[in-house]
């Protein structure tokens, strides 16, 4: 009786210790500098999370875990979810990635990518080709698609395309009095709310032309060390998600960040 009761007893702490574990569990996510899906600090004023962050807040704590976000440029965090550093970001789907991540299946936002100018500029954008013509403006490490980065990188060739590393110094060249190049692409709510924030919307001119309405999903990292099991998450995250677009609080998120 008394072995009985010891093993009982140790079963009871084993198991209390694996489910505090897992309900505390901190998980690590990048942290990017992309409203209004993503902000890294508060000079956003009332705007200190994005939707992104908001979401995946809400949609985490549900499912009994902590978050730890961490700043990181672009290719540092492929090169880190790919070895596990990372336990979660936030992606586009491409087929090569489910190499080395878990996508789950329902969007956590979509974005329009299309091109910005200067207001005073009369370049119009109606298929890719007209690009040729003029200096492009690329965020490192962003792709967009796979036709537009083939004119990008047949005009690196011939040094017509400025790289930069954050969009504050992308607009300043943009609008300097000799601006680097004369067009850019990205996501369309990012320059709207980027030029608002900064009172410059009477100084740029975001194009009609779509280059692309993307998807983006929660994704885990395959060698993840916090997660041990990425699909039964993923599966919380999708029906979290759905709820919430149900429910309407998706939406009053949306609100916020005029969207």
């Amino acid at each position: 009786m008394l072995l009985r009761s010891s093993l009982l007893a140790m079963v009871l702490i084993m198991a209390s210790s694996f489910n505090v574990s897992a309900i505390e569990q901190t998980l690590k996510i990048n942290d990017v500098p992309w409203p209004p899906y993503f902000f890294i600090d508060n000079d956003t004023k009332k705007y200190t999370l994005g939707i992104g962050k908001e979401v995946l807040n809400y949609c985490l704590a549900k499912s009994g875990h902590k978050t730890n976000y961490i700043r990181l440029p672009v290719k540092r965090t492929h090169h880190y979810m790919k070895e596990g550093i990372l336990d979660i970001t936030v992606y586009s789907y491409k087929k090569s990635r489910e190499e080395i991540l878990h996508y789950a299946s329902e969007p956590i936002f979509i974005s329009e990518y299309g091109f910005l100018v200067r207001a005073d500029s009369n370049i119009d954008i109606k298929k890719l080709n007209d690009l040729l013509p003029y200096q492009i403006g690329h965020l490192d490490g962003l792709t967009y698609t796979p036709e537009y980065m083939d004119i990008v990188n047949q005009k690196l060739l011939k040094k017509e395309v400025t790289i930069g590393h954050n969009l504050k110094a992308m607009f300043a060249q943009l609008l300097a009095p000799q601006p680097r190049f004369e067009i850019m692409a990205d996501s369309k709510a990012t320059f709207h709310w980027f030029a608002k924030n900064e009172g410059i919307s009477d100084k740029i001119k975001v194009l009609d032309y779509s280059l692309k309405n993307k998807k983006y999903f929660i994704t885990v990292s395959k060698k993840s060390k916090n997660i041990s099991n990425p699909k039964r998450l993923l599966a919380e995250m999708d029906t979290c998600l759905k709820q919430m677009k149900l429910d309407g609080s998706y939406q009053s998120i949306l609100n916020t960040y005029g969207q």
